[in-house]
């Protein structure tokens, strides 16, 4: 929260809210009963300040870093990556593709389809979220373009471990699957 303010500048609460409820990771909480006793933590500790505003017709509060709020970020930003950050992450799917032999062949294939839609489902909300953010900031979108080939990287995976388990997945079915007409079959347009 110290960095979206550093870097976006005062916000209210709200627009903080907003990040993480926009957010396509699922691991982020933007519920109001985590980030307004978050913003009450960071406060009391004097890492950020509320301003009282105007919002339209309402009053709010823009928060700001105060200088120890602004110290405790470049710290953060400053530490060396450690292993756990730098190595390969925890993966719950991964963990579970390592016991499939433990279940039945059709619930390996219950299994795959299932994690295969969801994976690709998520892939379409990180696509969507990496063209959001190409136009805003080149960091937004570096932060975004890695979340999507993590992403592209978790669907190869699935498709490798359905191959080698004889599981032909189902592509998902989204709207923007049609396929367009060509040329040729594109219905001409009276100007």
């Amino acid at each position: 929260m110290l960095a979206l303010v550093a870097v976006d500048g005062p916000a209210t609460p709200y627009a903080i809210r907003t990040v993480f409820l926009d957010s396509p990771s699922p691991q982020w909480s933007g519920s109001a009963g985590t980030i307004y006793p978050l913003i009450e933590r960071l406060s009391r500790r004097r890492l950020i300040r509320a301003k009282v505003c105007l919002t339209g017709k309402r009053r709010g509060h823009q928060i700001s870093l105060t200088a120890a709020g602004s110290q405790a970020l470049r710290r953060w930003l400053a530490l060396p990556i450690p292993e756990w950050v730098a190595g390969v992450p925890p993966d719950p799917l991964r963990t579970r593709v390592r016991f499939l032999s433990a279940i039945s062949a059709n619930r390996r294939k219950a299994f795959l389809q299932n994690a295969h839609h969801r994976t690709q489902a998520h892939l379409r909300a990180v696509e969507a979220d990496c063209e959001r953010k190409r136009a805003k900031d080149e960091f937004q979108y570096l932060m975004a373009r890695g979340a999507l080939l993590s992403m592209q990287s978790r669907c190869a995976f699935l498709q490798e471990v359905a191959q080698a388990l004889g599981v032909r997945l189902k592509a998902l079915k989204l709207a923007r699957d049609k396929p367009t007409p060509t040329k040729k079959t594109r219905p001409r347009v009276a100007q």
